[in-house]
């Protein structure tokens, strides 16, 4: 069974988890104006701290009274690695915010649903460690504990109907805690 099975997602509660019709603003890697695209992240962890970039918030006092949504998204079965294609561009185009970047970001998009991809995988630009490391817990003498796992945090990105992409609310009305603010990439902020 493939490791990218499930992918997060949070939200804000008052609205459906998932883009259904038009509207959806432009994205890293999506117009204003085009198909819906579904942006999961591969852990909860990751999931808040792209929330918290897109909210800029950076003071731990501005996660007081936050009441958002986390949602666990199933990836269809029939999507293979060949549908989800990694991508190739390096950090620098990943993560700018220029617009030679962005051009370049929405140009690989194209080819990729050019070539039949049915979304793709891509670094994440909301945390610092993204390239290996994640903040997580592990529970030590019955206690939970900071950890770190070593994984690439990745965004997923699918293009296909919201109906085909069944979720599970997983927390109702939550928020981050406030140890994963100085983690998180702001806009801007560009790693080598």
């Amino acid at each position: 069974m493939s490791r990218l099975r499930v992918g997060f997602r949070v939200c804000d509660r008052r609205y459906s988890f998932l883009w259904q019709c038009a509207g959806q603003q432009a994205g890293r890697w999506n117009r204003k104006g085009d198909e819906p695209a579904h942006y999961l992240a591969n852990t909860p962890t990751l999931a808040w701290a792209e929330w918290i970039r897109h909210q800029e918030i950076e003071d731990p006092a501005d996660l007081e009274g936050v009441a958002a949504s986390l949602w666990a998204v199933l990836i269809p079965e029939h999507l293979t690695d060949q549908d989800l294609q990694p991508v190739t561009l390096s950090m620098v185009l990943v993560l700018g915010a220029t617009q030679e970047a962005a051009g370049s970001r929405l140009a690989l998009v194209d080819q990729l649903k050019a070539q039949g991809a049915q979304g793709l995988l891509a670094p994440s630009a909301a945390l610092h460690h993204s390239d290996q490391i994640l903040p997580c817990s592990r529970v030590r003498d019955g206690i939970n504990q900071p950890d770190q796992l070593l994984m690439p945090a990745q965004v997923i990105l699918l293009w296909c109907a919201a109906e085909q992409l069944p979720g599970w609310c997983c927390v109702a009305e939550g928020r981050p805690e406030p140890e994963l603010l100085p983690f998180v990439l702001r806009e801007g902020m560009l790693r080598a």
